[in-house]
């Protein structure tokens, strides 16, 4: 068991800087577990920008999130960590209110590792996710959906001056 105080989560956050800001500010003021989050301001497709920053962390949890997103919950990220388990090997965040628009995937290090991460030859400048989870699904492992995963389109909050 990994002491209370260490990150078992990478947060990776790619997009535009101000969508990132909004997005890395939610995370760090609701994760209810031991997290680090990491802006990526890299102009490549996502594929390969998470895949960069991917290599470099060593977190046994990689969770991918695109900018400007929020969680909508409280509890966000101990449900999605509670729903790997067993042959679960990714947990996948959806927008609230359109199920199958993904916004983020959180998936364990080793099995990130195993098929080789995003495939950018596959997913060019989107579908990574999708890709991956249909990779992960022809290994044999499972994915969900979990209701913690729930995010919502975030924007700044803007406050009058005086």
């Amino acid at each position: 068991m990994l002491p209370a105080l260490t990150p078992a989560v990478a947060v990776l956050v790619r997009g535009a800087a101000a969508d990132a800001a909004v997005s890395v500010r939610a995370v760090r003021t609701s994760a209810d577990r031991p997290h680090a989050v990491y802006l990526l301001l890299d102009p490549d497709p996502p594929a390969e920008a998470f895949n960069r920053a991917a290599a470099v962390r060593t977190e046994p949890f990689l969770l991918f999130l695109e900018a400007g997103v929020v969680p909508s919950g409280s509890a966000w990220l101990s449900g999605l960590l509670d729903s790997l388990d067993g042959s679960v090997a990714a947990a996948v965040c959806t927008l609230d209110g359109s199920a199958d628009r993904l916004c983020g995937l959180l998936t364990r290090r080793e099995v990130f590792d195993l098929v080789g991460g995003f495939d950018p030859d596959r997913a060019g400048d989107g579908g990574h996710v999708e890709d991956y989870l249909a990779r992960l699904i022809g290994h044999g492992y499972e994915c969900v959906a979990p209701a913690a995963a729930r995010f919502l389109a975030g924007h700044p909050q803007l406050r009058k001056a005086g």
